[in-house]
């Protein structure tokens, strides 16, 4: 196998920034992408939960990170450096609290002050989506330099104590703050923005098929029904690629996947006469959030639907070959000749659109106290 890179040219902060939060997910199970569809996974991640990323943790570092740019000293000579020693500082406070606070999910806990990736560079373009850093495109280094001006960076916001002990505990005006900041993007149309306002009845759901029962307005209801039919219908292509691998690499796990396959053909697979249909919402709102249809992975998703109610069919496999390919030239594992240790799994879980992470949001909002 050849080794593969990343690279990218640099044409200004927004690309910069969108390259930064690529390279944060990548090692996020969900970010797997062996059949190219990561682009519309992330367009309905994006469309639902605006904001949200897999590598975030917890919901208070958006009043955290802010706290910290307010609380440096600017006149450092390295402000960067001094935005660095003061996370680092953050992780150690965290770390020392008395036992029964709030630690869980705490960045840097193992790495410290070594830690390569800091809270502020993982939640940057959260914090930017949901306007709590007032110019969305700014990077780290213009937040600093436009704020040793004087000038106003931030939104107004609740304060946190120096000498505050809660960790990761919000109190109830900073979560009834951010409900409002999340409650008003794009207008108040967001999936995130609804949730949250019931974040306290509706923690107890952790599952987002469960989500889809509650009473939502009809267009954030379409939305979601849409992702979901995406999920259900890329699950059944992700399976199938798994026990082609399993047929190649491990035949004593071809049952298993045989059997996960046929599982899913029975269930209820919503119908999709075309790639568009499948995913309209996301085609309607594309402008509003930068996401832009691949021709090739259009194909490939007009293909998969003529052929997916027969997964196991030759014409099923000659798709899912073909597409692998294309997805990964060069490094299709389908196409390779000899021994390859394969894990066992890849990519066979079924999308969730950053769920798992929005689902402990509304933890932590339902579990907020008084100060």
């Amino acid at each position: 196998m050849t080794n593969s890179a990343l690279g990218w040219v640099s044409f200004g902060s927004a690309e910069a920034e969108a390259v930064n939060a690529l390279m944060g997910a990548l090692t996020d199970s969900e970010a797997r992408d062996e059949l190219g569809i990561g682009a519309i996974r992330d367009g309905f991640s994006d469309l639902l939960f605006p904001g949200t990323s897999t590598v975030q943790t917890r919901l208070r570092y958006f009043l955290m990170i802010p706290q910290i740019f307010h609380d440096i000293d600017l006149r450092a000579r390295d402000r960067q450096a001094a935005l660095r020693d003061a996370e680092a500082g953050l992780i150690a406070r965290i770390l020392a609290l008395p036992e029964g606070a709030d630690r869980d999910q705490l960045i840097g806990v193992d790495a410290g002050a070594k830690l390569k990736r800091m809270p502020s560079a993982i939640y940057w373009g959260g914090i930017g989506a949901w306007g709590i850093r007032l110019d969305d495109r700014a990077r780290i280094r213009d937040v600093l330099e436009r704020m040793a001006e004087g000038e106003r960076c931030w939104a107004e916001m609740p304060s946190i104590p120096k000498d505050d002990t809660r960790g990761f505990n919000l109190t109830k005006d900073e979560a009834d703050w951010i409900v409002d900041r999340c409650a008003s993007l794009r207008d108040g149309q967001t999936l995130l923005g609804n949730l949250m306002s019931r974040a306290r009845n509706i923690s107890q759901i952790n599952d987002l098929n469960k989500v889809a029962q509650l009473d939502l307005p009809h267009n954030l209801q379409l939305q979601l029904n849409h992702a979901l039919a995406f999920a259900n219908t890329l699950f059944g292509a992700s399976l199938l690629y798994n026990l082609l691998l399993a047929e190649r690499f491990a035949p004593d796990t071809v049952e298993q996947w045989q059997q996960q396959l046929g599982e899913w053909q029975k269930s209820e697979i919503a119908p999709a006469k075309d790639a568009r249909t499948l995913i309209a919402p996301l085609l309607e709102a594309s402008a509003e959030i930068a996401f832009r249809p691949n021709d090739c992975t259009m194909r490939f998703l007009n293909a998969w639907l003529g052929v997916m109610h027969a997964p196991t069919s030759n014409d099923a496999r000659d798709i899912i070959i073909a597409r692998e390919r294309q997805a990964k030239p060069g490094r299709a594992r389908l196409q390779l000749n000899g021994d390859y240790n394969w894990s066992g799994s890849s990519g066979a879980g079924r999308l969730t659109f950053r769920w798992g992470r929005v689902h402990r949001y509304l933890q932590d909002i339902s579990e907020a106290k008084e100060a």
